[in-house]
């Protein structure tokens, strides 16, 4: 893995979001804390890095074991986990891109392991002002999951809005859509995408179509989705 000048590094899991690791771009961005169990990953939104909702991957059957860090990359912003526990080294990764405006976070199981998880989105931050409302759809099309949200809230500025979506690939798996949820079964590794946006609270329609095109059209691989990062991230 990476490890190049870091900027932090913990050998533990932040216990909450205000805590956590932060990858951004300038437009979008992202904050990484929680178990190897329960992580989250706090997406925000705009120039001013105002929380929008929090993503959620449970997997109940993981545990740190021991040799767990996370760390920060000076210049990339990349954000790296690795723990240990009887069958090896598990690591996951995550970047918010410049040269694409999307978040990219790559889940990758111990050497003959899968990655076994159910993804699922919240705004119950805290630290969040105000009432709010969303709206969430889980759904599979040729062979990618899709979870989107629509949230709607109210502070002392007035009100808000954001709407996100996250594409779901699973390499060598399948992906099930629950209610609001994905179940991921069986994957070799697992890459979610996942783009953002704010819209007008008087909209009665949903803006997903021109980012889920957007998604769809980006790369599958995370390599060469950092390599397009890493050349238009200044030295």
């Amino acid at each position: 893995m990476r490890m190049s000048e870091p900027t932090m590094y913990d050998t533990s899991p932040a216990a909450c979001w205000t805590d956590g690791f932060r990858t951004a771009n300038g437009e979008c961005g992202a904050v990484l804390y929680g178990e190897p169990a329960m992580e989250k990953v706090v997406f925000e939104a705009g120039r001013s890095c105002h929380p929008a909702y929090e993503f959620r991957i449970s997997s109940p059957g993981m545990a740190a074991v021991g040799g767990y860090g996370r760390i920060t990359d000076s210049r990339t912003g990349e954000v790296i986990s690795t723990w240990t526990d009887g069958h090896g080294t598990w690591a996951r990764r995550a970047f918010a891109s410049r040269a694409d405006q999307v978040i990219a976070h790559e889940l990758l199981p111990a050497p003959g392991r899968t990655v076994d998880t159910t993804l699922s989105v919240d705004t119950a931050l805290d630290g969040l002002l105000g009432s709010t409302r969303f709206t969430t759809r889980a759904t599979v099309s040729n062979g990618s999951g899709y979870l989107t949200l629509r949230r709607v809230g109210l502070s002392g500025c007035g009100a808000f809005g954001y709407e996100g979506i996250t594409r779901v690939v699973a390499f060598g798996g399948s992906i099930l859509a629950s209610g609001t949820t994905l179940v991921v079964i069986g994957a070799a590794r697992l890459l979610l995408l996942t783009k953002l946006d704010r819209y007008e609270p008087s909209s009665t329609g949903w803006f997903f179509p021109a980012l889920r095109t957007a998604l769809a059209g980006l790369d599958n691989d995370y390599a060469t989705l950092f390599a397009r990062h890493a050349a238009a991230t200044p030295a």
